[in-house]
């Protein structure tokens, strides 16, 4: 699957917006491309859309096309916080909001 430069910088984009409002911070020098929490870092990993996540001793590679929500969740997981919240899911649209 090919993926479109524009594509994997709008995702990026889209999971930055969703894991800062989970908490995690970006990194001083690349804060779109590395982000951190308790341990854990979501880093995008070339310009085709991969990124990875890695904690203590684990790691996991994202392939490109990999959707924003499951690489979020992921994240949120592997930080004990496995919810969406709802100012992340207004990034990513993938849950309907409470009414």
């Amino acid at each position: 699957m090919t993926t479109h430069p524009e594509d994997a910088e709008n995702d990026w984009l889209l999971i930055t917006e969703a894991l800062e409002t989970a908490g995690w911070v970006g990194d001083a020098d690349m804060p779109l491309e590395i982000l951190r929490k308790d341990g854990a870092v979501w880093a995008v990993l070339n310009g085709t859309g991969e990124s990875g996540l890695s904690g203590q001793g684990w790691g996991v590679e994202f392939p490109s096309g990999t959707p924003a929500v499951v690489i979020v969740a992921a994240c949120l997981a592997a930080t004990g916080s496995p919810v969406i919240t709802a100012e992340a899911n207004r990034h990513l649209s993938v849950v309907p909001t409470p009414a």
